[in-house]
């Protein structure tokens, strides 16, 4: 059966396509195919005119290439032959549909006129449903593609070749990771049909799409734009998003996205704007756009947290401009959001303000990032109207399945000893399904169940044993901890042959990360048997762009490592997600940090905390990297979960931050004091042995 994804079309031609594609269901239900209708869209610099495919059918019986015509033309062959080079050009490009100068198979580019025009020789044209199956019945392969063939066939039709960047690692051999990820990149790319329905879907009004991480939305949101673009070329199109070291990836993504469609091409940066959401005047982003255009003077990041507080400076900042403009201009004709999850109604609502009445508004975030709720509001209680366009994206396509059934299983602390519930969960037992989840029975409250991923959702792109692409360490102390990530390190470069882009490391220790990656240097510096192996930078030391770099290991904070993604990734100071006075936050960012692997993870800490992980992580194991519940919780309990679990309010936290600064300052002055001092002084005692005690009693 064909999958069919379609774009804006007249509705005739739409209804003459939709009747062959009945048809074709009907003579041959067993052919696997996909119908894209009103794609794809070509543009002729030379003209200045666009070339527009009306159907290309792409089966595993054959290829058929279809244009409509409703008004009568002189030469119809002209515009057909046009079509058929152009898809030609495409087909020619991946090495796999080669043989010598030829391709490997036949395509048939046809005409359907509802005019009677003459045919032309060599230029089939159809005039009626029945006229367009029997060409395809005399046209079809006599046997059908192999898996390979039209894979490699959809993949040039989708233009989806080289989204992976196929760098070679040099002295991989059979066993190293460097050998599986080469491996990985010679699979032939491909859109799944959701995520062409994504890419392709209405522009009018406002389009959702979520999935959970590694579904692939930055990159469709990213071809999104350039396809809204080639059908609209005098819009104003922007994309754009909340972690700045997205930006980066966003414009690799744009440039290969219209460079494929436009002979190399760059494309326009006043058209296509990729602007990070909030900005400043060296780069500009929305809310900074939006503010001087209607006379309004901007916020920065300081301004706004020192009148709003941390967590809401961005979301007030633009509440307050809405409050101050009643009716804003339309500045642009679509924008696109990366990471809506990171932004509330306040902004979201911005951005439909600034669009006209049209309303092109398109908007990804990743569902179940925050793992105590489903992670947006309705788009009802958002923009006070419900959506006719919603695509959801099932398959993860980064991490290996025991990776994100690991992260989901921690991230929820299902498996802690000290509580049979989990510290969090979703709200609802529907998302598990739309996050790619099966479970061989109905979860209902209170009942037995396991949740499982099957090869559909979770691709085994990588071929490794599945239990050894993730693990949990403990250590001793971060002395012990930071010996053993630089071995590691150095292995992964020496021994598996890995490039330093291939690795990330994510220290959970956000204050403290600069001073935790300098000491680490300073270990490397130190012994001669690491120095000059291993560079390591800092993310965001150059710029608020700055991450990957060819020839050193990118270390980050999870703040940071947002957005972007990597074989190799390692989680120091874990540990601090255990008796957290922050426990939701700090078991979400945990999910988030090991969900940037596309390969491996070492998760790593230490104490009696990091042993506690690991003992979570051993369960998983056990469970055979499924999510096992003995009774799934009932509502009420899940409603409980949150309120013994809340983290700190904002205030109190401040007020702790505080008090550590003010104790740093007092040790800084130089008097002789003891933390055994300091520690009875704060707590309120006035003998050691008061302090243990009152330790004891707390442990």
């Amino acid at each position: 059966m064909l999958n069919v994804t379609c774009r804006d079309l007249d509705e005739n031609i739409k209804d003459i396509l939709e009747g062959i594609v009945h048809e074709f269901n009907e003579t041959y239900p067993y052919a696997q195919g996909e119908a894209y209708l009103g794609y794809p869209i070509y543009f002729n610099k030379v003209t200045n005119e666009k070339t527009s495919v009306d159907m290309a059918l792409i089966t595993k019986i054959g290829v058929f290439i279809f244009n409509v015509l409703t008004i009568k033309v002189p030469n119809y062959n002209d515009i057909q032959d046009d079509i058929y080079i152009r898809v030609k050009e495409k087909f020619q490009r991946l090495p796999n549909l080669r043989s010598g100068k030829a391709l490997k198979f036949d395509f048939y580019s046809i005409t359907y006129s509802t005019q009677q025009v003459s045919p032309i020789e060599d230029c089939p044209i159809v005039f009626s449903v029945d006229e367009a199956m029997e060409f395809i019945k005399e046209n079809k392969e006599q046997e059908q593609f192999s898996d390979f063939d039209y894979n490699a066939i959809l993949s040039a039709i989708q233009e989806a070749y080289g989204l992976n960047t196929r760098m070679e690692r040099p002295g991989a051999v059979p066993g190293t990771k460097a050998y599986m990820i080469n491996e990985a990149n010679a699979l032939i790319e491909k859109y799944d049909h959701a995520q062409m329905d994504a890419i392709l879907g209405d522009t009018t009004g406002i389009q959702r799409i979520r999935g959970m991480a590694g579904s692939g939305k930055t990159v469709v949101l990213a071809r999104k734009a350039v396809e809204i673009f080639m059908a609209h070329r005098d819009w104003t199109i922007v994309i754009t998003y909340s972690t700045r070291a997205l930006k980066e990836q966003l414009v690799r993504y744009i440039k290969k996205f219209y460079a494929d469609k436009n002979d190399g091409e760059l494309y326009d940066s006043d058209k296509i704007r990729i602007m990070q959401a909030w900005g400043s005047a060296s780069a500009v982003g929305v809310y900074y756009d939006v503010c001087r255009h209607h006379g309004i003077e901007p916020l920065n990041f300081t301004q706004a947290k020192t009148k709003y507080g941390k967590n809401r400076a961005f979301s007030k900042a633009c509440e307050e401009i809405l409050k101050q403009v009643s009716e804003m201009d339309k500045m642009y004709d679509c924008i696109l959001i990366d990471e809506a999850q990171d932004f509330d109604k306040s902004f979201l609502s911005l951005c439909l303000k600034v669009l006209g009445d049209e309303k092109r508004l398109v908007y990804a975030y990743d569902e179940l990032q925050q793992l105590n709720e489903e992670t947006m509001p309705t788009p009802k209680e958002i923009f006070g109207e419900e959506i006719q366009n919603d695509t959801p994206l099932t398959v993860c396509y980064r991490n290996q399945s025991p990776v994100i059934v690991t992260a989901h299983a921690i991230g929820m602390g299902m498996y802690r000893e000290d509580d049979y519930l989990p510290l969090q969960m979703p709200s609802s037992p529907n998302v598990w399904e739309a996050i790619g989840y099966r479970s061989d029975g109905e979860i209902k409250d209170g009942a037995e169940v396991t949740l499982y991923r099957t090869p559909e959702t979770s691709p085994e792109l990588l071929k490794v044993d599945k239990n050894q692409v993730i693990d949990f360490i403990s250590y001793n102390n971060f002395t012990e901890l930071k010996e053993a990530l630089i071995q590691f390190l150095k292995d992964d470069i020496k021994k598996e042959k890995l490039l330093p882009s291939d690795i990330m490391v994510i220290d959970m220790d956000g204050i403290g990360s600069l001073t935790n990656r300098a000491n680490i240097m300073s270990m490397i510096d130190l012994d001669d048997d690491y120095k000059g192996d291993l560079s390591i930078h800092m993310a965001g030391s150059l710029s608020p762009e700055d991450f990957f770099r060819d020839n050193s290991i990118v270390y980050t904070s999870i703040f940071r490592a947002k957005g972007n993604e990597t074989f190799m990734v390692y989680i120091i100071n874990a540990q601090r997600c255990i008796n957290s006075l922050v426990p939701r936050s700090d078991r979400n960012a945990l999910f988030t940090a090991i969900t940037r692997s596309k390969g491996w993870v070492r998760v790593m800490g230490y104490g009696e905390e990091m042993q506690s992980l690991c003992k979570e992580f051993e369960q998983v194991k056990r469970n055979g990297f499924k999510l096992h519940f003995d009774r799934y919780p009932s509502e009420i309990e899940r409603e409980q979960m949150v309120l013994n679990n809340s983290d700190l309010d904002e205030q109190t936290l401040k007020s702790i931050q505080d008090t550590r600064s003010k104790i740093a300052k007092v040790k800084a002055t130089g008097k002789s004091m003891s933390n055994v001092q300091l520690m009875m002084e704060i707590m309120g005692v006035s003998t050691k042995e008061e302090l243990m005690k009152m330790l004891l009693e707390d442990e």
